[in-house]
């Protein structure tokens, strides 16, 4: 099997259809990814969703985006929109293209308090991995702090785009232009004071 099923395959079983397949991140298990989609054809949703659970933890996003939906429709575990919401967030940071339209879909099913109670969770991981010199984890907070949280946190968020853009990681500048628009200028040189502190601490 040369190509490998990704999310599309959930729904597609679901809803009985065929689509063209789409690859996974090639450095986590293929042998794995490939027993949980064999689960999924059976319909062993909770041995798929066991499966993807493994994955999407060591950070596989087309893992992380069949599980968003495995907890969305509650196949193999509980109906969970947090877990769903999660996990989607988890796999629209790593650049899987499905996934900014399944967040969309939960969002549209959650309350406010369950939309911050995720961020919160989703900034204090990608936080201590940032701290620990996981430099992809700078842009993905600072992606969190502008787009997930219900009210954008401004200043976190150019935060660390300053520090992913210091970092040289693939479009934080576009991200950054973005924010500092939305930022006067006694506040920028704050918070560049700020980020520059925040630099200064992480583990290198």
């Amino acid at each position: 099997m040369n190509r490998i099923l990704s999310l599309a395959l959930i729904y597609l079983l679901l809803l009985g259809v065929t689509v063209s397949a789409e690859e996974h991140k090639p450095a986590i298990s293929t042998e794995m990814f490939l027993n949980a989609v064999s689960a999924v054809e059976k319909k062993d949703f909770v041995e798929a969703v066991k499966l993807f659970s493994a994955l999407a933890e060591e950070g596989e996003p087309a893992s992380q985006y069949n599980l968003s939906v495995l907890h969305y429709k509650g196949l193999g575990t509980p109906e969970n929109y947090k877990s769903a919401l999660y996990w989607a967030w988890s796999a629209s940071l790593d650049g899987y293209e499905k996934a900014p339209e399944l967040v969309e879909d939960i969002l549209g099913d959650v309350t406010d308090k369950l939309i911050t109670e995720v961020a919160e969770s989703m900034i204090e991981n990608l936080t201590a991995k940032a701290m620990a010199g996981d430099d992809e984890a700078s842009i993905k907070l600072g992606k969190t702090y502008y787009s997930l949280v219900v009210e954008p946190d401004i200043k976190n968020a150019y935060i660390w785009f300053v520090i992913a853009q210091a970092l040289s990681i693939e479009g934080s500048d576009e991200f950054l232009r973005k924010v500092k628009k939305e930022i006067e200028t006694a506040d920028l040189l704050l918070f560049q004071s700020d980020a520059t502190a925040t630099f200064s601490e992480i583990v290198k």
